[in-house]
């Protein structure tokens, strides 16, 4: 199953006066479109995470993350030379549980999602030029929400690959995905939703 969210304004989502007990699951919703078939996917989702989960929520649409310049920077220092995403990057290394809610856009997510991926790079360098193992410490379960306005259902695969590489150096593990595939013709949702619920079920049987 698949998700993803926001950033810029991170916010706290579905918490209750447990929180601060609750693992932290961060969430990135990569679409331009607030109540489309993403949004509806993540909705069923949280409905049955937000009682055994801290949800933080990302507007990468709103974030608009820098893209990866290839400075080297990260390559020196455990930092990169943009700041615009020292809060995600706190969040990114204290959650357990990690969503990405997005459209498919030309076989790939759309840009302010793929720059946040591609800005990874840190971590790569972390492990590769610092030498330092693991890059994040605290080990995470990803979640994938996609949705295609085409049948064509190749571009889930192409993202799922591209976040296994990401995956691999921020010690995280793809747990389950969900996807809807030509939302430009089907109406009724209403079993993906299902599905997006009990993989959320699932996953917080297992906290």
């Amino acid at each position: 199953m698949v998700i993803c969210l926001s950033a810029n304004i991170v916010k706290t989502a579905l918490v209750n006066n447990n929180k601060k007990n609750k693992p932290v699951m961060l969430v990135l919703f990569s679409s331009p479109r607030k109540n489309g078939y993403t949004k509806k996917l993540l909705d069923s989702f949280l409905s049955a995470a937000k009682n055994e989960y801290d949800v933080r929520i990302i507007d990468c649409y709103k974030l608009m993350p820098k893209p990866c310049i290839h400075c080297g920077k990260c390559e020196t220092a455990d930092l990169c030379v943009f700041d615009d995403l020292d809060e995600y990057n706190a969040l990114l290394n204290e959650a357990e549980a990690l969503v990405f809610a997005s459209p498919v856009y030309n076989l790939s997510v759309p840009a302010p999602l793929k720059a946040l991926i591609d800005r990874s790079q840190r971590y790569f360098s972390k492990r590769f030029s610092l030498g330092i193992k693991p890059p994040i410490k605290k080990h995470k379960k990803a979640i994938l929400l996609l949705t295609c306005g085409s049948n064509d259902r190749s571009g889930f695969e192409i993202i799922e690959k591209q976040l296994s590489r990401m995956f691999t150096i921020i010690n995280t593990e793809l747990f389950g995905k969900v996807s809807i595939a030509e939302t430009d013709k089907i109406k009724d949702t209403t079993e993906c939703e299902r599905q997006a619920y009990e993989l959320a079920k699932s996953l917080a049987d297992i906290v």
